[in-house]
């Protein structure tokens, strides 16, 4: 038997590891994306909805739009070949999936459709009944910002959204899952079900750089580089901190420094950089859980006084 799912509000925040165009609603957004299918076959594709509000929403009317193929959400016509419900429940999930209910297999769709999702990314926007866009991931030009195909790791994992109001995609962990495939194996995503990188996000440590604020800045031989970082669930100085730069856009990273202050600055003697030299900096911190989170700064111009 397959169940009905009745899901909780999202909730948490993470590193941004994808960031998509995005429409501020507070009702129904566009929350996981299963782009490359499952383990059972590439083209058992699937779409989650989430309602974050208070309130039921009818999507009678509405439509979700992937490139040039329509999907109407409460009548078959379009590319859309069968509607079970057209309600979603506050809190809820509404599910859609590709050609047939076996996608996922023990979670029964609300809407079955034809057409495919391309792995170099799509445009995929969510329509409202008087054609006014509500929410949008929008991933032709710069390709998914998450998720796998079948070189991935895990395999055919879905594309999270971290939080409902935000914009950021992260790839399921391939450890909290919901929903068995095709041929009855466990889906690297969450079906019907609060996000993997929702749960991960509420115990995720933040950092984020004070110096530099700019996108771009100048740096001399010496240069104070600052951060603030936390841990909404620990003691908020067991964060292991350690600071890196690259020289080749961020292809590869040389150590600067380790096991720094939480919230504080490092004196960075620049003497070893040519000048002229453009650098990027990267801190990483972990948590006591093994939780860890990252920030990247803008493009820092090294430049020398002259004699």
């Amino acid at each position: 038997m397959k169940m009905r799912r009745i899901g909780c509000a999202a909730m948490g925040v993470l590193l941004a590891l994808g960031i998509a165009s995005w429409v501020a609603s507070s009702q129904v957004v566009i929350h996981e994306i299963a782009w490359a299918g499952t383990g059972a076959a590439a083209s058992d594709e699937w779409i989650e909805l989430h309602n974050p509000s208070e309130i039921d929403v009818d999507l009678a009317g509405w439509a979700l739009v992937i490139g040039d193929v329509t999907i109407p959400l409460g009548s078959v016509e379009g590319a859309t070949i069968e509607v079970r419900r057209t309600i979603i429940e506050a809190g809820g999930y509404f599910l859609l999936e590709r050609t047939d209910d076996a996608t996922v297999s023990d979670v029964e769709a609300d809407i079955l459709y034809k057409g495919g999702l391309s792995n170099d990314g799509e445009d995929v926007v969510l329509l409202d009944a008087d054609g006014e866009t509500v929410d949008a991931a929008r991933f032709a030009e710069v390709g998914w910002p998450a998720g796998t195909a079948s070189d991935g790791e895990p395999r055919y994992a879905s594309m999270e959204r971290v939080r409902s109001d935000s914009a950021e995609w992260r790839t399921n962990d391939g450890s909290t899952r919901n929903g068995l495939d095709a041929a009855g194996e466990p889906i690297h995503g969450t079906p019907g079900r609060e996000n993997a990188a929702t749960i991960w996000a509420a115990s995720a440590p933040r950092v984020a750089f004070v110096a530099p604020s700019d996108e771009t800045a100048s740096i001399g031989e010496l240069y104070e580089i600052e951060w603030a970082a936390t841990d909404p669930d620990d003691v908020p100085d067991a964060l292991a901190v350690n600071l890196f730069y690259s020289i080749d856009g961020g292809e590869t990273w040389v150590e600067l420094a380790t096991n720094l202050a939480n919230t504080g600055g490092f004196l960075w003697d620049t003497a070893t950089l040519l000048d002229g030299a453009d650098v990027v900096l990267r801190i990483v911190i972990e948590d006591p859980d093994g939780h860890a989170s990252e920030a990247v700064s803008g493009v820092l111009r090294v430049e020398r006084e002259s004699d």
